[in-house]
């Protein structure tokens, strides 16, 4: 290749600055416009690690939250068990209590008309 000397990248009349060719064409005055942002600490520095760090600590807190809240819908699951096997029990309380209510109720009209019965005849004989 062919040494360049710098009087071939003169500027052009009222530019202050000279530009050199970039491969093998000039750099576009656009490209010299775009900003570069500089993170602190540079390419894989301390930044990247303690961004790495609070990811990792945010997805343990995620971790622990998620099993806190399995723990406690097993526990309502379990509580919920509980408490309808409670009401089945009482309602075949419920259930045993009215078959029972329904029996006597039947044998104490049984009684009272027995002795309606019973009254109507002493009546009867007392009259006679």
């Amino acid at each position: 290749m062919a040494a360049v000397g710098f009087e071939e990248f003169s500027a052009p009349p009222g530019s202050e600055l000279a530009l050199p060719p970039l491969f093998g064409g000039h750099i576009l005055e656009s490209e010299l416009e775009t900003e570069v942002e500089f993170v602190s600490g540079g390419l894989g520095g301390s930044g990247l690690r303690e961004r790495d760090e609070e990811e990792e600590a945010a997805r343990g807190r995620r971790r622990r939250q998620r099993e806190l809240n399995r723990r406690k819908y097993q526990a309502l699951g379990r509580r919920c068990r509980e408490i309808e096997q409670v009401n089945e029990r009482v309602l075949n309380r419920l259930h045993q209590v009215q078959r029972i209510t329904r029996r006597l109720q039947q044998e104490r009209s049984q009684n009272f008309e027995f002795c309606r019965i019973d009254m109507e005849r002493v009546d009867s004989l007392c009259r006679s």
